[in-house]
């Protein structure tokens, strides 16, 4: 090889050996680079992730400094801050079902107000947080409250003042009333209150009728609150027995739980025995039943047992709700003192020192003050004596009637009408809700039944109190009957009604709509009732009354019988045994309103709508003037409810919605309502 070809070709390996050192220098920066970058990504990472982690320990103070450094964007922030939400997310979501609040309603007197619940509450403790029900109970001091829900499986059930909030449905509205109070205690002070909201899974609702078997002629604690309700309902737990749930209730007598009861679900026709568990009896309905006189061991021991698992309860929630409790704890105590100290003192009648003598005096003038009231009243025995102070005794109750309640009677008053029919008076109605008035079927008369058109003009004149008529206001009804039913409804229900509609009511804008005064439950069988009306076409009256007693009905008709049985020839004893069959919504009264007065409405003690006079059973009397031996009105319930089934028939969504307003759509259908036939023919009133 020649001299300059080796010379060429070691230039070739010095370009060669210097372009390679040139590349691996560029790589080598490359990498160098690239690692000092890596590394002050990954630093600015950990850095970020010792700055997450102090956060999460620092005090909520730095919460502000937090949340601006989020704004950067760091993917690996994001990711922190996405768990931090989810966090909050379930952290609200155990709040949520912790102390979930809504709101409900309560009524009382015909007025409705709101009030927010805390679902760990009892009922009693959010209306207690209202100022105006506060007032209520401040001027209802020393009577019971009854509490009735709008809805639940049974409507109308009255529940007690310790009934969970979280088993009260959203908007639900409570009727809120007052009773004579008869011995039932608040629950609240014999048990220590659990958390609901942390059960609500663990607790079941039933419901018990107020009216038993027929071994059990008295059922609840309070008489008063059986004839006002018709069913109660009763919350437990699902670890219960059915006997430590109804004494944990305590509306309910103590002979229930000496007898061997049990409770009767109507729908399956089953018997569930007091020992049994309460787990499968949420939404059922019962009536309470007597299995047999003698109780059994079983039923004994869980008897034993109540008091023991209500103080192991209160023991357990003790260090929850110490603090909500001390002063109640204290109180319950103070009071159980009192009532041993009281209890010992009446277990034995003291003998009066000396008395001997003038207890024989007494004894002795006894037969002689016997002699002289029998000779004085004309009294034949001993039965008739007793008769005689039973008698005077009414008297007394029947000439007591409360100014206040007479003022509220007034007030309702102005929603009752006279009918008119063509000008004549024909009847009474009464402003039902809204735009509606609600009257007999007879006081209208037969109309078209396919056009369900009215045949005569018809006016209702409100106002009509005196002869001079200066204050009176005439409406004009419209022709389309909105409801209407006269005759036999079932097998035992009979109807005599007509819901008609007012073309105005700009005229009657004041006046009261008397379906916001009305409760559903079993008709009344005793008491004092008000009927107010128009009775003979004349201008409107009010008349005082009482319900005659089921019991006492025969002998009421014979007592008015005997008095005018000159003017009631063809009525013998047998006739009268024959017709005189009771109903449980009929309610029988003595009442001196006749003609005129059909479609009047009755109140009851408290001032509450129970049902539409209707008829009774008239003879002639003196001067062939229209009498009748007892009258009688029928309840408001299978009223309402027919008036609901044509509204959804004809397509009446305005009155459906009225009614639903009410809580007056799901009512029970239980109840029975027939028209009791005259003696001699049909006696309805004119």
């Amino acid at each position: 090889m020649s001299l300059l070809a080796i010379k060429s070709e070691k230039m070739k390996k010095m370009n060669k050996k210097k372009k390679m050192d040139k590349t691996g220098n560029h790589s080598i920066r490359e990498f160098l680079v690239k690692m000092s970058t890596d590394n002050s990504s990954e630093a600015r990472r950990i850095s970020q992730s010792s700055e997450n982690v102090q956060e999460k320990e620092n005090d909520t103070s730095m919460k502000e400094e937090k949340g601006q450094r989020n704004n950067d964007r760091n993917p690996l922030q994001e990711r922190t801050n996405d768990f931090s939400e989810e966090a909050q997310s379930n952290s609200n979501l155990q709040q949520s079902e912790e102390g979930q609040s809504h709101v409900f309603s309560f009524r009382h007197r015909y007025k409705k107000h709101a009030v927010s619940c805390d679902t760990s509450n009892t009922v009693f403790d959010a209306l207690n947080s209202n100022p105006i029900f506060k007032n209520i109970m401040i001027k209802n001091k020393g009577r019971e409250i009854v509490i009735r829900r709008s809805k639940g499986d049974v409507p109308r059930a009255a529940v007690k003042r310790d009934f969970p909030c979280c088993l009260i449905e959203k908007y639900e509205l409570l009727d809120i009333t007052f009773i004579k109070n008869g011995g039932n205690n608040p629950t609240e002070k014999k048990t220590v209150r659990r958390s609901f909201s942390k059960e609500t899974g663990n607790i079941v609702t039933f419901n018990i009728k107020t009216t038993g078997g027929k071994k059990v002629k008295l059922l609840m604690r309070n008489r008063v609150l059986r004839r006002k309700v018709e069913d109660v309902c009763v919350y437990a737990f699902k670890d219960d027995k059915i006997t430590n749930a109804l004494q944990r209730d305590g509306r309910f007598i103590n002979d229930i739980f000496k007898k061997r009861c049990g409770l009767f679900e109507r729908k399956s026709e089953t018997i569930f025995g007091m020992s049994q568990s309460v787990e499968h009896l949420d939404g059922k309905h019962f009536k309470i039943i007597v299995m047999k006189d003698n109780q059994q061991d079983s039923q004994n021991d869980s008897n034993t047992d109540v008091n023991s698992e209500v103080n192991a309860a209160s023991s357990a929630d003790l260090n929850k709700s110490a603090d909500f409790q001390h002063d109640t704890i204290n109180t319950e105590r103070e009071k159980t003192q009192k009532q041993k100290s009281t209890n010992s003192s009446t277990e034995f009648v003291k003998k009066i020192p000396n008395s001997e003598e003038t207890l024989e005096f007494l004894r002795a003038q006894f037969k002689d003050l016997l002699e002289t009231l029998k000779q004085r009243k004309n009294l034949k025995n001993n039965s008739e004596v007793k008769k005689f102070f039973r008698a005077e005794y009414d008297k007394s109750v029947q000439s007591f009637l409360e100014v206040k309640k007479v003022k509220q009677l007034t007030g309702l008053s102005g929603s009752v009408c006279q009918i008119r029919v063509e000008g004549s008076a024909k009847g009474t109605g009464f402003l039902l809700f809204d735009r509606f008035i609600l009257t007999n079927a007879h006081v209208i008369g037969e109309f078209d039944p396919f056009s369900r058109k009215l045949s005569k003009t018809f006016t209702a004149v409100f106002g009509y109190e005196d002869l001079e008529a200066k204050e009176t206001k005439s409406v004009s009804i419209k022709q389309d009957v909105a409801a209407y039913y006269h005759g036999k409804f079932s097998m035992d229900r009979h109807l005599d009604f007509a819901l008609l509609e007012l073309d105005d009511t700009d005229e009657v804008a004041d006046c009261p709509r008397l379906l916001n005064c009305y409760i559903h439950g079993p008709p009344p069988n005793r008491g004092g009732i008000c009927i107010v009306g128009h009775p003979d076409g004349g201008v409107k009256k009010m008349d005082p009354c009482f319900i005659i007693e089921k019991e006492h009905l025969q002998e009421a008709a014979n007592e008015h019988v005997l008095k005018n049985i000159e003017f009631i020839q063809v009525i013998t004893q047998q006739s009268l045994a024959e017709k005189w069959e009771m109903h449980d919504n009929q309610i029988i009264y003595n009442s001196c309103f006749f003609h005129g007065s059909s479609g009047s409405p009755v109140f009851d003690e408290d001032c509450y709508l129970i049902g539409m006079h209707t008829g009774g059973y008239v003879y002639k009397g003196e001067n062939g003037k229209t009498r009748s031996i007892l009258e009688y009105c029928y309840s408001m319930q299978p009223i309402l409810e027919s008036i609901g089934t044509q509204a959804k028939k004809n397509g009446r969504s305005d009155i459906l919605k009225l009614l639903s307003e009410n809580g007056c759509l799901n009512l029970n259908m239980d109840d029975n309502d027939v028209e009791m036939e005259d003696l001699q023919d049909k006696g309805d009133h004119q």
